[in-house]
């Protein structure tokens, strides 16, 4: 019952924001900034392994140190936030828990669902799934979770399911206007047709982005972008262009925020 009054209360505060396209000059984002004395980490992790081995990417967390990484979180007092309660704060001034962090996964690979989905659901800990939305189910290299996987995560009320474009193109930068408004259109649509869900965030892949990419972010109607820039989030240049740390740097993400490690 606890917890159903909390969610109640963040729907509540987080509709009282205006729900509109920010202006060119992020202007409320802007007037917010200079009222903040938070440092808030984000954390972008991408596919969960069973163990680490020869075949194993640098982006890659194994089942272990993801236990280890949330334990450590734990003892330092980590409370973590939802993108929505990240957004309320960044835009209108919400007060966040003392010690917020914020957790994202990118590229809607199987092994989350598979591996890391258990155990933030034992935990209680809510996440931010960035998809890019024509390999949803896809078996091919390492395998993508599906739809139904992706409707049964939404349902947990644990995973906030958010964009990462449609093809996941090596370098946005290098695609034309009209190339991005598809990639960044196209995905909103399938993710809100699919799974019924509003399409608030966007990440940029590869964390490559300009003001091209974020203007388009604009016109396709996002609220949040992320980069992937080691730096908290309150020193985002945009609303559009919020930093994120890679998670092998969480003890720097932390640091950064909190002045230890």
């Amino acid at each position: 019952m606890r917890r159903l009054a909390s969610a109640l209360l963040l729907t509540l505060a987080f509709s009282a924001i205006p729900q509109t396209v920010p202006p060119k000059l992020d202007s409320s984002f802007r007037q917010m900034l200079p009222k903040l004395r938070t440092r808030t980490p984000i954390l972008t992790y991408h596919d969960v392994i069973e163990r680490r081995d020869s075949q194993s990417l640098w982006f890659d967390c194994s089942v272990s140190e993801f236990k280890a990484q949330l334990d450590w979180l734990a003892a330092h007092h980590a409370r973590f936030i939802t993108l929505d309660q990240l957004y309320a704060h960044l835009v209108g001034g919400a007060a966040l828990p003392s010690h917020a962090i914020a957790i994202t996964f990118a590229d809607n690979y199987k092994g989350f669902y598979l591996r890391a989905f258990p155990i933030l659901k034992a935990r209680h800990i809510p996440v931010a799934m960035f998809v890019h939305t024509s390999m949803v189910g896809s078996p091919v290299g390492r395998p993508k979770a599906s739809w139904a996987q992706l409707a049964e995560m939404r349902d947990s009320g644990l995973v906030t399911i958010c964009s990462q474009t449609v093809t996941h193109p090596a370098d946005l930068r290098k695609l034309t206007p009209a190339q991005l408004d598809k990639e960044m259109t196209d995905s909103k649509r399938l993710l809100r047709e699919r799974l019924g869900i509003p399409v608030r965030y966007i990440a940029y892949p590869n964390g490559k982005w300009d003001e091209k990419a974020v203007e388009a972010a604009r016109r396709a109607g996002y609220l949040m972008g992320f980069t992937e820039e080691l730096r908290p989030a309150e020193t985002a240049s945009s609303i559009l262009a919020v930093p994120r740390y890679v998670h092998t740097k969480y003890r720097q993400a932390w640091a950064d925020a909190y002045g230890k490690r």
